[in-house]
């Protein structure tokens, strides 16, 4: 079983490189069925990647926040649906190479879910290469002409996405790795609503003609429940203070709208974890000690 770890630290790495490819794609075709069915098929993957890393983690590991490789090649969508198809069957060969070597059947069942998931999104893919047009769907009735953005509207949108990028991966590392359930389970919760976030503020950076950046901010990992909780806490807190100056100076109303509403949501998440900590306290990680914040014993993460 030991050799396996390796098979589904690799896996999760290629699911988290699947979603940010795939988001791209979905945010560069702007808003539309063929967008909308992309944004789905990211979501799936996202679940084989929690998926896979609670086994990871039941099997002695960390869940790993390493990224495989994102195919950005292509000029055209029709082209992008190329190489999204070819993500497919890259998964769909190594899934079934790890299905022959897994041992445990609640594994290799878990493992032929995902398979037969990314056979159907293969062929999703090879549809939308044919239907999808050259130049990508075409514009409501009311997308008119974009005016030049102000260097502050990009830089926040900019900022936003990557922050909200690494509060996903960081809110994912602690759920897997904290003992308490209710912790877990708001960890998890908050991480979808982080993603959400960074939907909609990468939607609205390719709206003034900008890409989703690839590269998130600095992930705080911790393996101590507190430190855990203090990390998030901490991570929050400058989150929102950092949407207030940037609400500050924006001229636009509806970035300035989103990031109030984003804002409110930081805080909330603030407080949730503040009250987590609280009732968190004498709790650590199944077969760990209280360590620092900044401890990070190998259980098997790729760097």
């Amino acid at each position: 079983m030991s050799e396996i770890l390796p098979r589904l630290l690799q896996a999760a790495s290629d699911e988290h490189a699947a979603v940010i490819q795939y988001l791209r794609h979905a945010y560069a075709l702007g808003e539309g069925e063929i967008a909308c069915e992309i944004e789905g098929i990211a979501r799936d993957e996202m679940r084989h990647f929690w998926m896979l890393s609670r086994w990871i983690v039941q099997l002695g590991g960390h869940p790993t926040l390493e990224r495989g490789f994102v195919d950005l090649a292509g000029a055209t969508p029709p082209e992008w649906m190329e190489r999204d198809v070819a993500a497919e069957d890259r998964a769909i060969a190594y899934y079934r190479e790890t299905i022959a070597v897994t041992d445990d059947p609640a594994l290799r069942d878990d493992l032929a879910r995902i398979l037969a998931d990314e056979e159907h999104h293969r062929g999703v893919f090879a549809g939308l290469r044919e239907e999808v047009p050259a130049g990508g769907e075409p514009a409501s009735e009311e997308a008119g002409a974009v005016a030049a953005p102000a260097p502050i509207e990009l830089e926040a949108l900019d900022w936003g996405v990557r922050h909200e990028y690494a509060a996903i991966l960081q809110y994912l590392f602690h759920r897997f790795l904290i003992p308490d359930e209710e912790a877990a389970e708001q960890l998890e919760l908050q991480a979808i609503n982080e993603m959400q976030h960074m939907g909609w503020l990468s939607e609205k950076l390719y709206g003034l003609g900008r890409e989703m950046p690839l590269e998130h901010h600095p992930v705080e990992r911790a393996y101590q429940a507190q430190a855990m909780l203090q990390a998030d806490i901490q991570l929050e807190h400058g989150t929102a203070a950092m949407y207030e100056k940037f609400i500050a100076k924006l001229g636009d109303p509806k970035i300035k709208e989103l990031l109030q509403y984003i804002r409110g949501h930081e805080l909330y998440h603030e407080s949730l974890f503040s009250r987590l900590l609280e009732s968190s306290k004498g709790f650590s990680p199944k077969g760990w000690t209280i360590g620092s914040l900044k401890e990070e014993p190998d259980r098997g993460e790729r760097r």
